[in-house]
């Protein structure tokens, strides 16, 4: 009986919290601007936590990624002349960020501030996430490209 009450207690104490969360990341990468300034690559996620009381389990998904590519990026060699154009970028998905058991929601729960705590566990999996979007490029083809998470920040 306690394994299900330690999932209740996450489920009424963090999850609402998640729920729906708005994270702001911002890319290693750098675009070119007008006059060789490097502007920074920045994202919205939409984040969503579930409760899976048949697993026990709370589940992160990535569900919305948005931002804006505010100039050209170079693929590849400096000299080639592949590039990634300025563009909007809004995807819709369901990416499986982060899954916590049973144990890890108590270690949550025993925290002195279990809210900040999970918070730190999904941007340290943000960080880590091999997140690729689809975007245009100058020669009207699409190429994957990585996020390659420098910053988070939940909103």
């Amino acid at each position: 009986m306690q394994l299900m009450d330690t999932v209740s207690e996450f489920d009424s104490h963090i999850s609402p919290t998640f729920e729906s969360l708005s994270i702001k990341v911002v890319s290693f990468s750098t675009a070119d601007g007008p006059h060789q300034e490097d502007y920074p690559i920045e994202f919205e996620l939409l984040t969503r936590t579930k409760i899976d009381f048949y697993t026990q389990e709370a589940i992160t998904h990535i569900i919305s990624i948005q931002g804006n590519i505010p100039g050209s990026i170079s693929i590849g060699h400096q000299y080639e002349s592949l590039f990634i154009i300025p563009q909007s970028v809004h995807i819709e998905c369901d990416y499986k960020l982060l899954s916590i058991d049973k144990k890890d929601m108590e270690r949550i729960l025993q925290h002195p501030q279990p809210n900040l705590h999970y918070s730190e566990w999904l941007i340290d999996a943000i960080k880590n996430a091999n997140l690729l979007v689809e975007l245009e490029t100058n020669q009207h083809t699409v190429t994957e490209w990585p996020l390659g998470i420098k910053s988070a920040v939940i909103f």
